[in-house]
């Protein structure tokens, strides 16, 4: 696959993000299956390789000056957007996440995404802030990562079992049996691919499915929260906002005002 990239000529932000986006593109030339972008804080992408492109369905200068709303489904944009938010307001890279994106044929698989703010440190005073040119993201298709590693060949099994089966009490254990693996084995496996536990993942899924819902239906959250696995209201409110960084009523009112 090729990892030619292109990048916005004539921003201001130009030639910090050319020195980025040529850096990752040496890193990662050769490498199938992986796909790098960077964008201004405003969320417009700024450069991307052609593996993400193609995730796009357009070619990688068509890709330019747009957002992931212009790109992709609202619930996958919604998801990235408060990623971005995160990370820019704290300045911490999120790393190893777990999460949907669109592959080239239109449907939907894991990946594993690492994002990091791009700051530009050069002008910058213990009495100045530092200027924040964008957001850096890397990210590389579980699937096929897992299809060429024997030790892992059957982990999509167990993340598949998770993506299905989100509203019923599935236990680790069962995740485990779904991977022909024990659940010491799958601990480790599981963090080795991507960076969580089997208790991560099965949140992760859940919480995946609730955002979902949260865009494309109008049902009470209490009724989401049920419907997606969580015990009550309360618990899925708490693990909402530590995942996404706001309540989902606040998530969805932001969605709906948008």
């Amino acid at each position: 696959m090729s990892h030619s990239y292109q990048a916005t000529p004539g921003t201001r932000h130009n030639d910090p993000v050319h020195a980025v986006v040529a850096a990752l593109n040496d890193v990662f030339a050769g490498v199938p299956h992986v796909m790098f972008s960077v964008k201004e804080p405003g969320g417009t992408y700024l450069a991307v390789n052609q593996a993400f492109a193609e995730r796009a369905g357009r070619a990688a200068g068509a890709v330019l000056g747009h957002t992931a709303h212009d790109l992709f489904p609202a619930d996958l944009a919604d998801t990235y957007d408060a990623q971005d938010a995160a990370v820019l307001a704290s300045g911490e890279p999120m790393r190893n996440e777990l999460e949907l994106i669109l592959r080239p044929d239109g449907t939907r698989g894991w990946y594993v995404t690492t994002k990091t703010r791009l700051d530009d440190r050069a002008d910058a005073t213990p009495a100045s802030a530092v200027a924040v040119l964008g957001i850096v993201a890397v990210s590389y298709d579980l699937r096929t990562g897992l299809a060429v590693d024997r030790h892992h060949a059957n982990l999509q099994a167990a993340i598949d079992l998770a993506r299905r089966g989100y509203a019923e009490p599935l236990r680790v254990a069962d995740l485990a049996a779904a991977a022909g693996l024990s659940t010491p084995q799958l601990e480790r496996a599981l963090r080795r691919a991507v960076g969580m536990s089997p208790k991560q993942l099965l949140m992760r899924t859940r919480l995946d499915e609730a955002m979902r819902r949260l865009d494309d239906t109008d049902l009470p959250i209490a009724a989401i929260a049920g419907a997606c696995g969580f015990y009550d209201q309360s618990s899925f409110t708490r693990q909402f906002r530590r995942a996404v960084g706001m309540a989902p009523g606040a998530y969805r009112a932001r969605r709906q005002g948008r």
